[in-house]
């Protein structure tokens, strides 16, 4: 169908695939997500099905979410390092998200290949660029010069809907974070979701608090660990729903809907402990977590040594004095 020199697709076959890409494309972002942590196949060579032949089918160019997700985010852990980080961003703004998506969609690709620079990881930028740049140019090219249509549909929009979709689900799983220390990490930056169909069919994806906490923990073992570490969760005032999804909780956030997002949180404690919070007092929680940081919070909550350590000097005087800061950084 792709390399017919004709522009003609049925109609039907476009609902057909739109239906079936709908259908299977979160729970084909989750296998990728999976096997990118933790290999699927004994044999090296098995392991390029699903990040080399399958991806572009389902919005993904060719092993490229492997060093976006493995290399760069869970380094930099939702940190100014991190090109997806929700932290500089008001997280329950929509022309906010707008501009997170588009500055991903359209310079995701110099970002990222910028950051393995900067960090002295030549070898990974040149895999990202060719693995990127390279499916761009070949779907471009098939495109152009067979049927431009049936590309379109089958190739295009599916990986403007892919990419939508993990951008809308990283902005939810770090857009309440901890304003006492946004740069914690795990409990600090992430939710839980818990009891909901959704992590039955994904990789009991929902618990991304204990995914960042371990990033090799086997899916299965989150429920385990969540109980386990309920305590912890307690101490650092984590945020746990229950029942919904990231599609919901997306429109929620987006929607302006807080107190109904309220409602689904959990209250981890004991069930007899006593004055548990209502959802007026979890909506006006939620509202204090989804505020924008700028580096003269980060500098007022951590100190700048603490961010020179971190991030380097050069950089956070650079992200300081972008704000109007006069001190001397040292």
């Amino acid at each position: 169908m792709f390399f017919v020199e004709t522009d003609h697709i049925s109609p039907i076959h476009i609902a057909l695939h739109l239906f079936v890409c709908w259908w299977q494309i979160t729970a084909f972002h989750l296998a990728i997500h999976v096997s990118s942590h933790r290999r699927v196949f004994k044999h090296q060579i098995l392991d390029y099905w699903i990040p080399v032949f399958c991806a572009p089918v389902y919005g993904h160019t060719i092993y490229t979410y492997y060093h976006h997700h493995i290399k760069m985010h869970h380094v930099s852990d939702n940190s100014p390092f991190d090109i997806s980080s929700t932290l500089f961003y008001q997280r329950d703004s929509l022309i906010g998200f707008l501009h997170y998506f588009f500055r991903f969609y359209f310079l995701g690709a110099y970002d990222l290949t910028a950051y393995f620079v900067k960090h002295n990881q030549i070898d990974k930028a040149v895999k990202f660029f060719f693995g990127e740049v390279g499916t761009m140019l070949t779907l471009a090219y098939i495109t152009y010069h067979y049927n431009t249509m049936a590309m379109v549909w089958c190739f295009w929009v599916p990986m403007t809907a892919s990419r939508f979709g993990m951008m809308s689900g990283n902005w939810v799983q770090h857009t309440f974070l901890d304003p006492k220390d946004p740069l914690g990490g795990g409990l600090h930056n992430s939710i839980t979701i818990i009891e909901s169909r959704y992590n039955l069919l994904n990789y009991n994806d929902g618990y991304h608090a204990s995914h960042h906490l371990n990033a090799q923990r086997h899916w299965s073992e989150h429920p385990r660990e969540f109980l386990k570490k309920r305590p912890e969760y307690l101490n650092t005032d984590a945020i746990v729903l229950k029942g919904t999804d990231y599609d919901d909780v997306f429109g929620l956030i987006m929607s302006g809907s807080l107190d109904k997002l309220a409602a689904k949180m959990v209250d981890i404690r004991n069930p007899a402990a006593p004055h548990p919070k209502s959802v007026a007092e979890r909506t006006a929680w939620l509202k204090e977590r989804v505020k924008k940081f700028t580096w003269r919070d980060l500098e007022r909550i951590y100190g700048v040594e603490f961010l020179n350590g971190k991030f380097g000097a050069s950089y956070v005087t650079a992200g300081l004095k972008g704000e109007g800061w006069t001190k001397k950084v040292e």
